[in-house]
């Protein structure tokens, strides 16, 4: 049986980027929702979760508003979100690297900055009872769809496949289209497909955003009633082990 969770999120506040000149947008951290844009497709996108302390997370979002420029001096953060259902206390965010070689001269160079390795980090790992990561790469012929609006929340579905990547992966580049097809008609959009390269093998993850928490009921039930995506799943498709699907903000 497949199991499936759920969890909401919206990105940070995009005026802890302000200063780079790849984010901007509002200042109220529960509502601002502006993504950056990689120059290259074929990059490697490092996902990492922080499991905040409940007593600490205003510290943390306050704290990382006012700061992450700190970190930016190395590389940009694609996008920055906390946990509204499906996980409390939680933080995630997404780094690109041009290749594996880049993401490690970026941690060197962090580790030997008394501000970016210094004060920023070891004050973040202060309030952090837990931290993971994984390496994701962008789905074969997909790219990334920024919204180009703020706003919104969005959906992290991760479905562990059970066949070989040989086996599912055609057919889901395959299904992608009528995928967006259907969520565009519901004023949502897919803004990435990826794949894990490191963390837990085979997975297949979809990065979704929505107008607003109610809008992706409505989307899931245009889903169900749409006769091309139907046949779709019912050929195994998104065949999977198990799924997770983690709605933030």
């Amino acid at each position: 049986m497949t199991v499936a969770f759920r969890r909401i999120m919206r990105l940070m506040p995009a005026n802890m980027m302000q200063t780079t000149g790849h984010l901007t947008g509002q200042s109220d951290c529960r509502m601002s929702t502006t993504l950056s844009t990689p120059k290259v497709i074929d990059k490697i996108y490092e996902f990492r979760s922080y499991d905040v302390k409940p007593k600490r997370m205003a510290d943390f979002v306050e704290f990382t508003v006012r700061n992450m420029h700190m970190r930016h001096k190395h590389s940009k953060c694609l996008g920055y979100w906390i946990s509204q259902y499906g996980g409390l206390n939680q933080v995630h965010h997404i780094w690109p690297y041009d290749s594996y070689e880049h993401r490690m001269s970026v941690r060197n160079a962090i580790s030997t900055d008394p501000v970016a390795g210094g004060k920023f980090v070891k004050t973040v790992l202060s309030m952090v009872d837990k931290q993971t990561n994984k390496i994701l790469r962008l789905l074969p012929e997909t790219q990334l769809t920024l919204p180009s609006e703020n706003g919104g929340v969005y959906e992290l579905c991760t479905y562990r496949m059970k066949t070989l990547p040989t086996i599912w992966l055609p057919k889901v580049v395959l299904s992608l289209k009528t995928a967006q097809e259907v969520m565009h008609k519901s004023g949502s959009s897919i803004v990435g497909t990826f794949v894990t390269e490191y963390g837990r093998n085979n997975e297949l993850i979809f990065l979704l955003r929505y107008p607003d928490f109610d809008q992706r009921y409505r989307c899931y039930e245009n889903m169900l009633h749409n006769p091309q995506w139907m046949s779709l799943v019912s050929l195994d498709v998104f065949s999977s082990r198990s799924s997770r699907h983690d709605l933030r903000f």
